[in-house]
């Protein structure tokens, strides 16, 4: 190890604990395997690289097991999530992206003004939509024989449902989604603060615009919730925009990529959901524990013990849900697809009181997808040859997935047994 390495290394991490090399961008190896390699050994290990573009010098633990991340994320106390997506530090004021960086007290607060909008009962009444928009946009490729799924069809249903739901202009979702896309970091740490202050402006704008004419959107039930606390209602307001911005158009965009990625690779899985489409929501939960890609991340208030290996205040700790869904001992063969398996202990959407508020929203997407998918689309594969190029970071995903299919005769060969 360089002397110019062993200098970035805290005194009371022991050098057998130290990952070499970049653990979030994995080169050749797909970033579900090149995790994998780092949780081997098993516990904690040190990473002189952070996920976030924008912190990539700055070191980390890494969890590596699901028990410690379970009780790191449920550790309120010791463990706190405050600019955990580092966007105030980029835009270089005191901003809490709530309710994913809030602490108590104000969590509970915060979260609920928005958990009444995602609810299962709220988002089932967009079933029928979400259901309509899915058909629609596949019958724009389906007698083609290909397409690139990730932009014509993964990023097209859930970014069309965030902002119905937020009540943005639909015209003005090409623009969202170019600044998504260097957000999240996928362009390098360069243009972060700039696209950041854009997406900020953006939204300072719809705010003010609720402000002088409410209406019966998310947007305005937050401005209406957050005035009505009185505690810092532009901050908070602000604050709940950005993040459901970052999580609206991003998570249910990259679960579809791994998911019918997955799909195009096995055949026989695939052909077994067209004969039992009641097994898709079984499916689903199976391909969120099997590509789980969020890494999340909590900061040390006060020096913890975790088996064995001291955390010191102020050191970041970072939870990647890709790890804590395969864990061994939580699952058998638990980097294999087993859809009999009935896992709804996975950590794909957190755990504890962070848990992913939209959860029960990107089900109901994630599932209408597959059914409306399977119900008009024969049998698909990636062309003879391809690799989907990925990326790492906080969130990892598919770039791009190009899929292929011989047209169907009509919708009964197409469907094969799919109930729409």
């Amino acid at each position: 190890m360089e002397l110019s390495t062993q200098s970035r290394i805290p005194d009371h991490v022991p050098a057998s604990l130290v990952i070499e090399g970049h653990p979030w961008q994995g080169g050749d190896v797909p970033p579900h395997d090149w995790l994998e390699r780092i949780a081997a050994r098993g516990g904690l290990r040190y990473a002189l690289h952070g996920p976030l573009p924008q912190d990539d010098d700055a070191g980390c633990w890494i969890a590596t097991e699901a028990k410690a991340i379970r009780s790191i994320l449920i550790d309120h106390r010791n463990f706190v999530s405050r600019d955990s997506t580092g966007v105030g530090k980029l835009l270089g004021e005191d901003l809490v992206l709530a309710p994913l960086e809030s602490d108590a007290p104000n969590h509970q607060a915060l979260r609920a003004i928005l958990q009444p909008w995602f609810q299962p009962a709220a988002v089932k009444a967009r079933q029928e939509r979400i259901d309509a928009l899915s058909r629609d946009l596949i019958e724009r490729f389906a007698d083609r024989g290909h397409c690139e799924f990730v932009s014509e069809f993964a990023i097209r249903l859930p970014t069309q449902i965030f902002v119905e739901l937020m009540g943005l202009p639909v015209d003005d979702l090409p623009q969202l989604l170019e600044w998504e896309y260097i957000a999240m970091g996928r362009k390098g740490a360069h243009l972060l603060a700039e696209t950041w202050l854009k997406i900020r402006s953006y939204m300072d704008e719809a705010i003010a615009d609720r402000r002088n004419a409410p209406r019966d959107d998310l947007l305005s039930q937050i401005i209406r919730s957050t005035d009505a606390r009185a505690v810092d209602p532009e901050g908070e307001a602000l604050g709940m925009a950005l993040i459901l911005f970052a999580a609206g158009l991003d998570t249910v965009v990259t679960a579809l990529g791994w998911h019918f990625m997955h799909l195009a690779e096995h055949q026989d899985e695939q052909a077994r959901l067209r004969r039992e489409p009641d097994l898709i929501p079984a499916a689903i939960e199976e391909l969120l524990r099997l590509y789980s890609f969020t890494t999340l991340t909590r900061m040390a208030v006060r020096d913890v013990e975790i088996d064995g290996v001291l955390i010191k205040a102020g050191e970041r700790v970072v939870c990647p849900t890709a790890l804590g869904s395969r864990d061994p001992a939580d699952y058998v063969e638990p980097g294999q697809s087993d859809f009999d398996r009935g896992a709804r202990r996975h950590l794909a959407f957190g755990f504890g009181q962070h848990i992913c508020i939209g959860m029960h929203l990107a089900r109901l997407e994630l599932i209408g997808a597959m059914r409306a998918w399977l119900a008009a689309v024969p049998q698909f594969r990636m062309p003879k040859g391809y690799r989907p190029p990925w990326h790492g970071g906080i969130s990892f995903g598919l770039d791009e997935l190009r899929l292929e299919w011989e047209p169907a005769k009509n919708m009964q060969e197409a469907t094969c047994g799919v109930d729409e």
